[in-house]
Order: C-alpha cells, then sequence, then structure tokens
C-alpha cells in the first residue's frame, strides 16, 4: 500500500538543509533490514534469497505507488486558481424536442473556468544501494537520482516533489548533500516508535501487534510474557517500532529510563538511559561492538524479572530523591 504523501517538506528536513554547506542536495533514505523485511520492497525488484542481496537496476518507480509516482510518468495538470478565470466553449448533443428519436441537435455554452497549467513528467529514477552488512542486517539505501540546488527559484517545490516519490515507494524519507560519505548515510537510521498507555496485558499486546505483520503463536507467546513482566512495573506508556514488521517493542518508565525487547532477538533486553532515543536506532550488532555506553543489558536467564524490578526500583528512589 503505498504511503500518504506530504504536503509539505517537515520542518526538521528545511532545517537539516540550512546546516548544509553546500547547495546540492539529494532526496534518499536508509533502512536497516534483515532478511525477512525484504518482501515489503519487491514492488522495487529489491530480494533477499538465502543471504544474497538482489538488487533491482536503477529505474523509473511504478505509477502505480501514487499520485507523484504517476505524475513523474504521466505528468500533471494543475487547476491555477491564482490567475483569472477564462471563457470556454463547451459542446453537447441534445434531442430535439427533448425526444432522442427525432434526431438531436449541438447546443454550445459559455462558461468561466479556471486556466490549467500541465507539467511534463519529470521521470527521475529511484536506485537502491546496498552500503553494508553486518551479520544478517543489511543497510539499504533508497535514492532519488536528482541533485537539486537550493539556488534554484522553484527549489522546495522541486524537492516535494522528490520526497513523495520516495515517500510512495519506500515509505520514508530524508536528504543528504550530493558528497554525503558512506558514514553520513548509515547515521541516519531511525526507528519510528508508536506509544500506548498502560493497560490490561491482553490490550497492549493487541494494540503493538495491530497494522504489523503476522507474529508465529511462540513470538505472540514470548511478547505476552514479557509485557506482563513490564506490566508489574507500572510503566508510563508501552513502545513499540512503527515499522510494519514487528520487531522492536518495550515499556518507558522515565524521560532517560526505557526498556527495550527485540522479537528476532530474544535472548535479552536492554535498558536505555539519557541517550535512549540515539542508541535505539542501532542495530544489535553495533550495541554490542561499540562501547557499552547508556545502555546495560539483561539477558533472559533465570531471575531476569528480578534484575529489572531491583533497576527500576533504584532509579525511582533517585528520581523521589530528586537525583
Amino acid at each position: 500500500m503505498a504511503k500518504r504523501n506530504l504536503l509539505k517538506i517537515p520542518a526538521k528536513i528545511l532545517d537539516q538543509i540550512k546546516t548544509y554547506d553546500q547547495d546540492d542536495v539529494v532526496v534518499a533514505s536508509v533502512k536497516l533490514l534483515k532478511a525477512e523485511d525484504f518482501v515489503k520492497y519487491a514492488h522495487l525488484g529489491l530480494f533477499c534469497n538465502s543471504g544474497e542481496i538482489i538488487l533491482p537496476v536503477q529505474s523509473i518507480p511504478d505509477p502505480s505507488r501514487g499520485r507523484y509516482s504517476k505524475a513523474n510518468v504521466e505528468g500533471y495538470e494543475k487547476k491555477r486558481h491564482d490567475l483569472p478565470m477564462i471563457q470556454k466553449e463547451f459542446s453537447f448533443e441534445s434531442p430535439n424536442f427533448g425526444d432522442w428519436s427525432r434526431g438531436s441537435h449541438t447546443v454550445s455554452q459559455i462558461r468561466d473556468v479556471y486556466q490549467r497549467t500541465f507539467y511534463p513528467p519529470k521521470e527521475v529514477e529511484l536506485s537502491v544501494t546496498l552500503l553494508k552488512n553486518e551479520g544478517d542486517s543489511f543497510f539499504i539505501k533508497f535514492s532519488i537520482e536528482q541533485v537539486i540546488s537550493r539556488r534554484t527559484p522553484n527549489f522546495e517545490k522541486e524537492l516535494l516533489y522528490n520526497l513523495n516519490i520516495l515517500q510512495e515507494n519506500v515509505g520514508s524519507v530524508n536528504v543528504f548533500t550530493s558528497a554525503a560519505t558512506l558514514a553520513e548515510y548509515t547515521s541516519t537510521i531511525q526507528v519510528d516508535w508508536q506509544i500506548f498507555p498502560p493497560g490490561t496485558v491482553d490490550s497492549v499486546v493487541q494494540s503493538m501487534l495491530k497494522g504489523k505483520a503476522k507474529v508465529s503463536p511462540d513470538q505472540e507467546s514470548v511478547i505476552k510474557e514479557r509485557v506482563t513482566v513490564m506490566s508489574k512495573l507500572k510503566p508510563e506508556v508501552y513502545i513499540t517500532g512503527s515499522d510494519n514488521f514487528f520487531r522492536y517493542f518495550g515499556a518507558k518508565f522515565g524521560d532517560d529510563f526505557v526498556v527495550f525487547e527485540n522479537i528476532n532477538y530474544g535472548n535479552a533486553l536492554y535498558v536505555m538511559y539519557d541517550s535512549w532515543q540515539v542508541l535505539s536506532q542501532k542495530s544489535r550488532v553495533e550495541l554490542l561492538s561499540g562501547p557499552r555506553e547508556g545502555f546495560d543489558r539483561i539477558e533472559h536467564r533465570d531471575g531476569w524479572e528480578l534484575v529489572l524490578k531491583k533497576m527500576v526500583i533504584e532509579y525511582r528512589a533517585v528520581k523521589k530523591a530528586g537525583g
């Protein structure tokens, strides 16, 4: 299903562009995918077979993905409310004396109509690139192959156009300088979160799974077990990744104390602190290979629930004391 179009350029993207020391930008997005995620991008010709990545050739996106993708191939016509209306003659057939059996005649009418402007198709192409892989995770870049200069008078119009093409085909957007490095691309991996208020375990699990690809009965059982443990500690809210594939879920006990689980790697949970919004964007491989700062890892061994409970109690005690 195509993603909802952007009505305007997100403020964070405009602010980001202001920080660039060059004028040329490109619309692109980087996603961290696992083998089971690739089915979402089959319409682009991107596949993963037995760990081998099959990349599509650079091409014009399918016009059926949305109105911007269609306009990219067919062009589009815009009604100009900003211009004076003009008169236009319309003709239609009418029956003689109200009876079609007695023949017909042509009737013409003059009406005031808005002027229209036709914008030809841009035919911009979308490329898919494997930036790197870490274990069973793949950094994939989706990019609109057109460099846009912010010096051009219609820069924001062109930018919004390309953002929406990427939105329709990939479901996420970002911008980079035309000379962006590999490190700059891979540093933008983001996880969007959906927030749920406390409730019964069943209602929380149902909310977490709503709109996600189906999980196995065993996975759902594990999710329910973990949410049950979290619910006893009375979190402020529950969190799950807004990605269609259910992967991340957890609970927030404070602005600097968030507990995360990963359904694909259920052997441990992660307790993240001040920098949880940054750390939660990292893959498991990145977390474990980098400096062990800003988080603690609790393996799901006997007694792990008591370890988590102790950490939550200590955190609340410090907060209550004004720490």
